[in-house]
Order: structure tokens, then sequence, then C-alpha cells
């Protein structure tokens, strides 16, 4: 029997000079995301950029000149909020406090305040508490705040996810995860994150237990097993559904590798995604009698489904902020901005999980973690 499967796929873009209303935004920070991925994808969000902030003035205004801005840019956040009042601020920065800890909370407290809707680039705090005092000021204000976590909008890891929660696809019930990520495991060790190898673990975190979290929801118990130096490890654990998950971070792994390998299994399917952009979903289907069947080829209706870019063209979903999930990480947020709704895909309560798991790894090998409820 062919079952028909309905997913949610993207809309078509509407370019920031189509728009009928944009969005006028301020971007804080200068760092490589913010240059790479971030303010490229200005013409495809209905936004206005009027003004840049760093504290190497000259940077702020080298990126206010290159991307659009004018001569808007300014070395004081309280100025370019004062002059430009912006309805939004996208947050993208590798600025560090004295003590080591990251200037985001302080940041997005400070343009809150102002009135501003917010989208910040991971990562967005050091700890869980400095989370769960920004969820305590987004409410206060009543603003819109979102979570640059770039794997919580792969369209491969959004597409693993709508497979599950649509029961015409056959996935069924999660039922084990595993996800590949050459992520470092700090030693053991307190905060705040001066050291370096907790400052490395802080900044890519967010791409394995974004995945994780994307896909199977929040965890509940992690057992992390590690070499002396914590350069590969193998984390093991429970979703809260009950679900299996196991994390592999192979560190020492070739520079030429990719990075990125996940795989969720359900309930006789399974769904396989490869270098982030590469997504195979293996029906629910049985081979045949074993030791009797001359081919491998199933029926049609039982076949394996593959997506993969195609990438002679030059169009958005090739492009590497699209395939990676910047692109609609700005679009997702700005939408809800403008209508004054929360984000329903990086949310501070997302970025409370993660950290979560961040200082589950922060107690070393051999730590054994209930991540809890809240």
């Amino acid at each position: 029997m062919t079952v028909t499967v309905t997913v949610a796929g993207s809309e078509p873009v509407v370019f920031a000079h189509e728009a009928e209303r944009r969005q006028r935004v301020a971007v804080l920070g200068t760092s490589g995301h913010a240059f790479r991925n971030y303010l490229p994808v200005l013409p495809f969000v209905p936004v206005e950029y009027v003004a840049q902030w760093d504290p190497d003035l000259a940077r702020a205004e080298a990126f206010a000149r290159q991307f659009g801005a004018g001569d808007a840019g300014y070395d004081d956040v309280a100025a370019l909020l004062r002059a430009h009042a912006p309805e939004a601020v996208w947050i993208a920065t590798d600025e560090v406090e004295a003590d080591g800890r990251t200037v985001q909370p302080r940041l997005i407290a400070q343009c809150l305040a102002a009135g501003c809707h917010v989208f910040c680039d991971k990562p967005v705090a050091s700890t869980a508490a400095e989370v769960r005092e920004l969820i305590r000021l987004r409410d206060g204000a009543g603003r819109t705040v979102a979570v640059g976590a770039k794997t919580m909008h792969y369209p491969t890891y959004s597409r693993v996810r709508a497979l599950l929660d649509d029961p015409a696809a056959g996935f069924g019930a999660l039922v084990s995860l595993t996800a590949r990520y050459p992520l470092t495991v700090p030693p053991r060790g307190g905060l705040p994150h001066a050291d370096r190898a907790r400052r490395a673990c802080l900044g890519h975190v967010w791409h394995p237990a974004g995945a994780a979290l994307r896909v199977g929801g929040p965890l509940r118990r992690l057992h992390v097993f590690a070499d002396a130096g914590g350069r590969n490890a193998v984390v093991a654990g429970h979703f809260r559904s009950g679900a299996v998950v196991g994390f592999h971070f192979p560190r020492t792994k070739s520079g030429f590798s990719p990075l990125e390998h996940l795989e969720a299994v359900g309930e006789g399917a399974n769904a396989v995604v490869e270098n982030a952009a590469r997504l195979t979903y293996y029906r629910k289907g049985s081979p045949g009698p074993y030791g009797r069947m001359a081919d491998m080829l199933s029926p049609l209706a039982d076949g394996p489904l593959r997506w993969e870019p195609e990438l002679s063209l030059g169009t958005l979903y090739n492009d590497h902020n699209f395939i990676q999930g910047y692109g609609q990480s700005l679009l997702h947020f700005t939408a809800a901005a403008l209508a004054g709704r929360p984000v329903a895909v990086g949310t501070l309560e997302d970025a409370l999980e993660i950290l979560k798991v961040f200082e589950a790894l922060c107690q070393g090998p051999d730590a054994d973690v209930v991540l809890g409820e809240g």
C-alpha cells in the first residue's frame, strides 16, 4: 500500500525589498558568525539594518559601512539604542566579561529594558542560572527572544522532527538517537569559564545538544565516558520521553572528515542525517524471508527516501547559511517578533536545556548527572 506522507516544508522567502513591513534592527558584535552567517542574510529577511555596535569602534564602523548602515557604527550600546530606537537587536559577539563569562546576558537585559525584541547567537549565557534570569526578564518585558542555536533550524533535523510528528509517515515514536560532533569534554571544574577547555565546550555544545533537543526533546539523564584528556568521549543517557540517546565526541578525528552525523530510530523505521545536508529516511518495510531473496530492491512504496541539496544553481536552499539554519533562525525570529508572539524553536527554554547539558559535561569524565525537569 502506498502511504502519502505530509511533512512541514518551507515557504518561499520574501526578499527584504519586497516586504510590506520591515523591522528596524541593530546588530551588536562583529564576530565571525556576524560577518559570515547573519549579516549576509539581511537581503532575505524583512528587516532594515540601522546600526552596528562593537567595543572596537573602527570595526563597528567598518561593518556598518559594508552591510548597509552607513556611518551608524557605535562603541556604546546605550548611545546606539537612544539614537536609533531599533525594534529588534541581533547579538553575535565573542566578547567576554572580566571573569570569563559571556557578555550576552548583560546585552540581552539592556536591550529588553530598552523595549527591543532580541535574537542572540550562542552562547546565550555561561550558566543555566543566567538563562533562568533571562526568562524572567523576557516575560517581564513582554518581548520576543530567540536563541541562535543553528542545528535546531537545520532543514534536515527539522524534517526528522516532522517525520516523528506525522503519524502518516510511519516512523512511530522515537526509540533511540545517536549524534556525533567533535566536542571537547572539559576537566572537572567550577565556573566561571576562564578554563580554555570549558570555554570551547560552552561555545560548541549547542550543536550536538541542540540537534538532540530538536529531534528528541529535553534530556533527563547523562553519563559521561571520556579519555583522560577529554578529547574523545561517549555520553549515554535518556530523553525525558524515555528514548535512549548516545553522543559521540571524537575530538581527534581528521579535520577533513564531516563533523556531524545523526541517526534517529523509530519503530521499524529510521532516519540518517550525514554532514548536516543529506537526509535518508528508511521507511518501515521487510526485506523478505532471510536468505531467500535474490535482490535487495524493495517495492517503491517501501524504498528509502533521500533529500540533499542540488548544488548547480545559485539558490537559497544550497547556500550554506540556509543549509545550516542561520537564515531559517532569523526568518523564524523576525516573523514572530513582527507578530508579537514567542518563537517556537530556539527559545530561552531550549537554551536552558542546552546549558544543563553543558553543566553536566563540566562535571568531567565518569559523571552521572540527572538533568531534572526545570
